[in-house]
């Protein structure tokens, strides 16, 4: 009868035991689940910030595509000539818009607020092709103005997209 006795109650000790290890696995779980939704909220919230701050995000896609055509129909010799023909011009003005949009990307982007495989998915190659257009005015305008980081989250979004391009085309 003593054995009985014990084996009912080392049964009732497992019982409480496992039952202790799942109400407790249950609030660890919840703790987690919590931390990530406040991680992911708080994300949210940068994301959302960002895009209210920059009136570059408020800008419509007819707009968007008039600054990529004019940016992208420059031509010039250097910098010198491109201040020539485009100083004070619509052009100039659509570059500085259409940098300070893919500025305002290439942040989201660089702060980890928007995945760069959806952007490449949306834009493709108009990022790069664009940035590649005008890389050697904004290193000139860089060095003009004493700004060495003008447009940096444009180019380091043209990387990010050349990266992805690369990935998905591996023999171009």
């Amino acid at each position: 009868m003593n054995t009985l006795v014990l084996v009912r109650a080392s049964t009732m000790a497992d019982i409480q035991t496992v039952s202790i290890i799942i109400a407790s696995a249950g609030v660890l779980a919840g703790v987690i689940y919590y931390v990530l939704d406040i991680r992911h909220q708080s994300r949210l919230r940068q994301t959302e910030s960002m895009i209210r701050l920059s009136p570059w995000f408020n800008m419509n896609a007819r707009e968007v595509q008039e600054a990529i055509t004019q940016v992208c129909s420059i031509k010039y010799e250097n910098y010198d000539d491109y201040l020539e023909k485009y100083s004070g011009r619509p052009e100039n003005t659509m570059l500085k818009i259409l940098g300070n949009y893919f500025e305002g990307i290439g942040i989201l982007v660089y702060r980890k607020l928007v995945e760069a495989d959806i952007v490449y998915d949306f834009w493709g190659d108009i990022i790069q092709s664009s940035w590649d257009n005008v890389r050697p005015l904004i290193v000139e305008m860089r060095k003009d103005s004493g700004d060495v980081s003008m447009f940096r989250f444009w180019e380091y979004l043209s990387d990010e997209m050349k990266k992805r391009r690369q990935k998905l085309r591996p023999t171009q």
